[in-house]
């Protein structure tokens, strides 16, 4: 798992905690360059927070191969995604097909960096929660290569040309990119559930991994 160092420090995000006894806590985090890990925790409270993106200090155990969360540097407390039950519910959803999906201590930094990206597309206001329902997925599935040629995909799906454009600018535009074009109204045309529909379409590709 880890390089057998007393202490390293590694840059993730908390998918989830639960209380363990009196004073600790059970985290499961997504590490750069170390994959879904479970380590145990000093009760941080607020600082372990899921959706919390930090630098995790780890600390060794005394004659153990096992370490601890020791301490937490908060980059990015994405606080907006606890703005709506939707949100939330956007990012749970991810971190159980994370922990679903990727084996435990298999590193994908591809992963994580689209997982963070699409979480402060999640923490934009501005920007619908089914948008980056959508797109997260989406990059899943290029970033493992299962995914179909999206015009053709979502034709057969019925989806009209409007919404296949849409479609597609969001799968290639940066975060920025997502955020500005969704300062414009979009066509009458698009239905509000259409990337829901895309969400659940791509997550049948998954399943079938």
């Amino acid at each position: 798992m880890f390089n057998g160092e007393d202490f390293i420090t590694v840059k993730g995000v908390t998918l989830s905690r639960e209380l363990s006894g009196e004073k600790n806590l059970w985290v499961k985090l997504f590490l750069k360059g170390e994959g879904i890990v479970s380590l145990t925790s000093k009760n941080f409270m607020g600082d372990s927070e899921p959706f919390l993106w930090a630098n995790y200090d780890l600390q060794r155990k005394s004659k153990s191969r096992n370490y601890f969360v020791a301490d937490i540097d908060v980059r990015d407390d994405m606080l907006s995604i606890r703005r709506s039950r939707e949100t939330i519910k956007t990012a749970l959803k991810w971190t159980e097909l994370l922990t679903k999906y990727l084996p435990q201590e298999q590193p994908d930094d591809d992963l994580l960096s689209n997982l963070y990206w699409n979480m402060k597309l999640l923490a934009t206001p501005s920007v619908p929660y089914y948008v980056p329902a959508w797109r997260f997925l989406w990059k899943w599935l290029e970033l493992w290569g299962l995914a179909p040629e999206l015009v053709d995909f979502h034709a057969s799906k019925n989806f009209n040309h409007d919404e296949i454009l849409l479609l597609s600018q969001v799968s290639i535009l940066d975060t920025k990119g997502v955020i500005d074009l969704f300062t414009q109204p979009t066509s009458s045309t698009i239905r509000e559930n259409a990337f829901i529909i895309a969400a659940k379409l791509a997550v049948k590709f998954l399943n079938e991994t």
